[in-house]
Order: structure tokens, then sequence, then C-alpha cells
């Protein structure tokens, strides 16, 4: 049998849990083998990483790959979605599959392997997502969770686009979740709201694209999330709301987890980085995105919530649809494709914004990029650490580096960005996937198809930090 590669990352300041300290960290094969003084051994490769940070591989587990959705599709499949999350960090994706009405649900893993064939580059898993919750559709909860898709999304409004799953639904999806323990995962925004509102501000003229936010207020997320946390706390189900802008609604998850009710909640990087004022842009369409940006006051207290653990984690949302299609909305913000192309700048972004800025601690920040989400969602431990054992996604980080990132010096394959001329501090200098080198600078070294399916299994005794 053929001995295993080794490789020693020597002398890097390593984020192990709450402990940053100077160690080196040993690659056998394509797991940790050990973390420590280790200068003594002789690997087959050694890696220079003084003056650098060694971080477990980010974990993104929302992106939008092969979205078909407002009349488009996202331009980010399982080679140019899993490409730019590496240049990103990103070692391990889990991508949503809408149902199609009157197919058995267990169809979306099939369509998301067809999709995927030989083209990921980093891990990846499904999240089956319910827009036709019949009783057929529910009996086959069970049978996704068992071949690895424990968390199942629902959307409380796009009714238009056939996503719309009601409260009553809702809770029926949750009760058969609970039974089989999986997790309910809810775009939470009240879509009687925003249709009226939607209608409302046409119906006046108000096409510009800011009047995107005034359409979907913070009540309306927070109605949504009211209704979120009472189906928790009926059904015993763990409850989680995806990409919550409103601070507001972190308020109210916080105090439902305080009462011993099981919701949890996440943000995004561009609700941390962005403010509704960027919609008064000429290329505002940019930053049409569902929930909307909000006002500055919010994303103060998002940074706040996101630091003592009100809200739990940070992922991209990356929905990355051409600018062609973003000009669907020129004339009428309603016809945008909402959506931001995120999945490569989070690491470096939450970096620069949030621990050079000191908003965040640099255990507090791999947290919210690695360990909580491969915890709560089934990847641990395998995934988000750099415990021995743990597979050897690494990144290697420069945190004194200064660049700018713009469309130049991205490599999603959206052809704008809305993180455009962003002075950033820290920069990806490595990554590595299962011990193999997939990322060194501006290379990609990964050959399509090395990336596989995460079979996934939710341990709910894991509470995320309050």
């Amino acid at each position: 049998m053929t001995k295993p590669k080794t490789t020693l990352i020597r002398g890097g300041t390593v984020v192990l849990g709450q402990t940053v300290s100077q160690q080196d960290v040993l690659i056998q094969g394509k797991r940790i083998s050990a973390v420590g003084n280790l200068s003594e051994y002789k690997a087959d490769v050694t890696v220079d990483a003084g003056g650098l940070l060694v971080l477990p591989g980010a974990v993104d587990t929302h992106v939008h790959f092969n979205d078909v959705f407002m009349n488009t599709i996202s331009v980010h499949d399982y080679y140019t979605g899993t490409l730019a999350a590496a240049y990103g960090g990103v070692t391990t994706v889990v991508d949503f599959s809408n149902q199609k009405h009157g197919e058995p649900l267990i169809d979306t893993l099939k369509y998301k392997r067809e999709e995927a064939g030989d083209l990921p580059l980093v891990d990846w898993g499904v999240h089956p997502c319910i827009t036709d919750p019949t009783p057929e559709t529910l009996d086959q909860i069970p049978l996704v969770i068992a071949e690895g898709a424990p968390s199942i999304k629902c959307y409380m409004t796009y009714r238009e686009d056939g996503l719309y799953v009601s409260p009553k639904d809702l809770k029926r999806i949750a009760e058969r979740l609970q039974e089989a323990g999986g997790m309910l995962l809810v775009h939470a925004e009240d879509d009687e709201i925003i249709t009226k509102n939607i209608s409302d501000l046409i119906n006046a003229g108000l096409t510009d694209y800011v009047y995107h936010t005034k359409s979907k207020p913070p009540e309306s997320e927070n109605k949504a999330i009211r209704q979120c946390v009472e189906i928790a706390r009926e059904t015993g189900c763990r409850v989680f709301v995806v990409h919550m802008a409103s601070a507001d609604g972190a308020e109210l998850v916080s105090a439902a987890r305080t009462e011993g009710v099981d919701a949890i909640a996440e943000t995004c990087t561009h609700y941390l980085v962005f403010t509704e004022d960027m919609l008064e842009r000429d290329d505002g369409l940019k930053w049409i995105c569902s929930p909307p940006l909000r006002d500055q006051k919010n994303q103060d207290r998002l940074w706040a919530g996101l630091r003592d653990g009100r809200i739990s984690m940070v992922t991209s949302d990356d929905a990355a649809y051409s600018w062609e299609a973003k000009l669907y909305g020129v004339d009428r913000f309603d016809k945008c494709p909402n959506g931001i192309p995120g999945i490569e700048p989070r690491l470096n972004l939450l970096y620069s914004e949030g621990v050079a800025r000191g908003r965040l601690s640099l255990p507090r920040f791999v947290e919210v990029i690695a360990s909580i989400p491969a915890q709560l969602f089934g990847l641990a431990p395998q995934k988000g650490t750099l415990l021995p054992g743990a597979d050897a996604d690494i990144v290697l980080f420069d945190p004194h580096a200064k660049w700018t990132m713009n469309q130049q010096t991205l490599h999603m394959a959206t052809d704008y960005t809305a993180y455009d001329d962003i002075e950033i501090r820290g920069k990806i200098l490595q990554v590595f996937s299962r011990g193999e080198l997939i990322i060194d600078g501006d290379t990609c070294l990964a050959e399509k198809g090395r990336g596989r399916y995460l079979h996934r299994q939710l341990d709910l005794s894991i509470r995320a930090s309050i």
C-alpha cells in the first residue's frame, strides 16, 4: 500500500476553537493528523506559514447553482461556482434544489447529481426545497433525509414563481421533519404584505430601484419570522431562518432561543457591508436582493448580533445572475432577478470588515464562516475545524496584505460585481481541500470532478452559541 503523502504547514498562527497560537499542522493523505510543535517532523512537503493565519476551510451552506428564477438562470454552475468558492477559501458548499411541481421530492437530489456530474472542484451537498407540499411529498421527507439531505427549505413568498408555501403547510412540513430528524430552512418574508406593496408602488408609478426596499419593509420580514418561531415552538422542529436582514428579527429569534425554542438564524455578507443607499445609484440593480438591504443602524445591530451570538453564522446567498438578466428590472424594480453574486468575497470581506476593524474576534470569525455551519448542517467533525481527524481543508491567509476587490481581482462567472473597488485587509494565499493544494496564489490547481457529494446527518443536540 502506498504511504499517504505528508504535508507540514509550519509556524503559522492556528485558529483552533477559542485558541489562537503559533503551531504546526500535519496533513497525512486527506486528513489532519496532528497539530502542535512538529518542527522535528520530516514531511514530504513543508509549507512555511510564518506570519500567516492557518484557518479551516470555509463552509458556505447557502448557494444557488444553476438556479432557475425570475425568467433567468444563475451563471454559476458546479464548475464556475465551485471555482469561485475555492478562490474564496470555501472548501464546502451546500446548494438548493427546488422541487418541480408534480414530481417526487427525492428527484431534487437526482437533478443536482446530474448537474454536478464531473464538474465540482470542492465538496458539496444539497438542500431540497419543497414547492408542492402534497401528502406524497411529505411522505418522502424521510427518504431525502436518508440520502444525506436533512435540511429542507421552504419559501414564504415568490408565489408567482411557484415557490410559495403557506404557514399552515410549513407547520405540517415541520412536524414531519421533527419526526425524521431534519431541519426546516425558511425564506421568511410575508407574501401578502409584499404583494400589496408592489402593486401599490407600481400603480403609483414608483418603479425605481430604491422602491424594492420600500416594497419589503422590515415588518414583512419580522411578521414571517414570528410565524417561524411559533412553528418551531409548536412542533419542536429546528427552524432555521435563512439570509436574515432584519436586526429586529435577530431579537425575535434570540428571545425564542432563550425560552428554549429551537430557532436559529443566519445573515449574509451583503447585509453586513452594504445599505439600502446602494439602490439609489445608477447601477443600483446590482444590489436588489431579498430580503432587501436595510439602513446603517440596522446593519450596526446585525454586527452586534453576530458578535454576541444572537445571529449564529454568515453565508453568501450566492445568486449570480448575468447583467443582462439584472437589466430586466431597469424600468420596474420587481422584474429584476433578486440576488447578489457573493460566494468568493465572503471570507475576505468578513475578515477585513470584521476582524481587522475590531468587530469580530478571530475565533468568532472562524465560527461564523466555518465551524458553526459545519456543526449545524451535519458536516462536523469532518468539516469546519483543524482538529486531528478532520478533512484537511485549510486556508493560509495573510492578515497584513492590502488589495482592492473588484471585477478584475475576483473569479466569479458574472460579468459584473456588487463588490467593486472595496479596499480589503487580508488575503487568501493558499487553499487545501482534503489535503490537496487547490489554490496557490492566483492559480487554480484543482481538477474538475474532484469535489465529492457530502452525505449529511444532523446532530440536533448541537446548539449554536447564543
